[in-house]
């Protein structure tokens, strides 16, 4: 009897033991919690101090996509007093706010003059705004997570065929991706669907499709080619070798697109020659609520600058052009809504990358990261890079 009641206050005692044991502990990582919690938001607020490294990359990088600055500033005519990319109304991590990010655009080396309503948000007022210091430079750029190479070869005397090859990031190819095939008739600014094809096993798709006017000796055109997998996506576009076509970047013609409201998106443009235009069209293509796309164009006459109001649905890609016709000679700029900001510097597709461009020789430290990110229901990467000098 008295061997079992000492029995039970050895249990006790040893349960006592216990219960103060794993109370130490838990005390100690709630410590540590805390700890973590401090130093990570007060690298947020007071910007980033000593040796770069990816734990402080991480925390300069969630800044900027997980804060929201000033609610709707995206949409704003005024600069937001406080920065960040994420979208207001969105539960999910990294979901950004399309409009900002085509603000960010207006901020790069493509900056566009007299946008009606908005204005330039530059690389220097961001970095004061964020408290980056001076020891520091970024850079940020947005891109689709397929890879996609377009091809045109001559066929016969009426028609062309196109070859689409698209892969993942680490160059295997995609099957089943749906490959939506546009002719841009650059003569009138019209967009037509050609048709839509599965990738093989391969990755790969091709289309024969006519060319529009082939009777005018001075019609023009090229293939624009957007590619859809559930929500991965991206866009190209690809022409027979012409002199007289220039497009993209390299077309010293910039485009624009960025919201007004949610449901409306303002396109502008301008060009950056001196010789008159014989014709003006800004053209669009959308991703309507029934996840097909839809197309309109409008003409500016000889006009060498547009500002355009289309309506779009909330969410799903857009891609936009903006046509000049010179004599027998095009030009055409092109861009996205989300916006792309190419990483690649030589390629001179789509806009470059937003914040310095280039990290010179006195680099101490470099440091890399992509995240995935959800904008307008798609899916795309966000690079973030920082360096020391």
């Amino acid at each position: 009897m008295v061997f079992s009641r000492l029995k039970k206050r050895r249990r006790g005692q040893i349960r006592a033991v216990d219960f103060i044991v794993s109370l130490f502990l838990f005390i100690i990582m709630m410590t540590q919690l805390i700890l973590i919690i401090i130093n990570v938001q007060s690298g947020i607020q007071t910007g980033i101090v000593g040796e770069l490294t990816y734990e402080k990359l991480d925390i300069f990088g969630r800044q900027l996509l997980l804060e929201e600055g000033d609610i709707n500033w995206g949409y704003l005519q005024e600069l937001p007093s406080t920065f960040g990319l994420s979208d207001s109304k969105s539960e999910t991590v990294f979901t950004l706010d399309a409009s900002k990010m085509a603000r960010i655009v207006t901020g790069t080396s493509y900056s566009i003059s007299s946008i009606s309503g908005y204005e330039t948000y530059d690389y220097d007022t961001l970095t004061k705004k964020i408290n980056l210091e001076s020891d520091y430079e970024f850079q940020l750029a947005f891109f689709p997570c397929l890879e996609i190479n377009v091809t045109v070869q001559s066929f016969d005397f009426t028609s062309n065929i196109v070859t689409v090859d698209v892969m993942n990031p680490h160059n295997s190819p995609i099957f089943n991706a749906q490959v939506h095939f546009f002719v841009i008739d650059l003569t009138y600014g019209a967009v037509t669907l050609a048709g839509t094809s599965p990738t093989d096993s391969r990755g790969s798709t091709s289309l024969i499709y006519e060319i529009p006017h082939i009777d005018d000796p001075d019609a023009e055109h090229f293939i624009f080619v957007i590619v859809r997998k559930g929500e991965l996506w991206s866009m190209n576009w690809g022409s027979l070798p012409n002199e007289l076509i220039v497009i993209g970047a390299s077309s010293d013609t910039t485009i624009w697109g960025g919201g007004t409201n949610s449901s409306t998106l303002l396109l502008s443009d301008i060009f950056g020659v001196v010789e008159s235009l014989d014709n003006h069209f800004l053209s669009i293509i959308y991703q309507n609520t029934t996840s097909d796309y839809s197309f309109q164009t409008v003409d500016l006459g000889t006009s060498d600058r547009g500002n355009i109001s289309f309506t779009i649905p909330n969410e799903g890609l857009v891609a936009f052009f903006s046509i000049a016709r010179f004599g027998n000679s095009y030009k055409v700029g092109v861009g996205s809504y989300p916006a792309i900001l190419d990483r690649d510097l030589t390629s001179g597709i789509f806009y470059q990358v937003f914040g310095s461009l280039d990290p010179g020789e006195r680099v101490k430290s470099m440091v890399s990261k992509t995240y995935p990110v959800v904008v307008r229901g798609t899916l795309m990467r966000c690079q973030v890079t920082m360096w020391s000098s």
